[in-house]
């Protein structure tokens, strides 16, 4: 008898959290400039459910984005997305870097990886970006984006009222 109270209690329990949406809202981007290639190469981190929940809303899917294929077009239907409140400039001339999406990685956390990158991208000393995402939607969202260069962190919190920051890499 007390296992079933239990029982029933725990399904109680875990149906009735279901029904909360969780309380904290964070993105993250990690970039980096290949030297080499001379590229910046970008993998933003968000909430999977929240990112599909805007693209199937406004019907630019019309299933999970885990079961869809990483085709040209749901990638690119995933680009435009992510590029409507992420941008990046060499802070010195204000022109936005032309990114790419080369990928998205749907993962078992609950987390999307979106893989971006800009070709022909000259050295700089410092950069404007800009990372609202998700930001419209939730007015909680706070996001974080880290450059590594040369084994050093240079780093930039976005918040709703400031969505938009210079990085001085030095």
């Amino acid at each position: 008898m007390k296992f079933k109270i239990f029982l029933l209690s725990l399904v109680f329990c875990s149906s009735s959290l279901l029904g909360f949406s969780h309380d904290y809202y964070f993105g993250f981007a990690e970039m980096s400039y290949n030297e080499t290639n001379k590229t910046l190469e970008t993998t933003v981190i968000l909430s999977e459910h929240d990112f599909e929940n805007i693209l199937l809303k406004a019907q630019k899917i019309k299933k999970s984005l885990e079961y869809l294929e990483k085709d040209s077009l749901t990638i690119k239907i995933v680009e435009q997305e992510i590029l409507k409140n992420f941008s990046v400039s060499d802070a010195k001339d204000s022109i936005p870097f032309r990114f790419e999406s080369i990928g998205f990685q749907v993962m078992s956390t609950g987390l999307i990886q979106i893989y971006l990158v800009a070709h022909h991208v000259e050295p700089f000393s410092a950069l404007n970006i800009k990372f609202a995402c998700l930001m419209e939607q939730f007015p909680d969202q706070q996001n974080k984006m880290t450059f590594i260069k040369k084994r050093k962190k240079f780093t930039a919190v976005f918040l709703p009222n400031r969505p938009s920051s210079i990085l001085k890499i030095d």
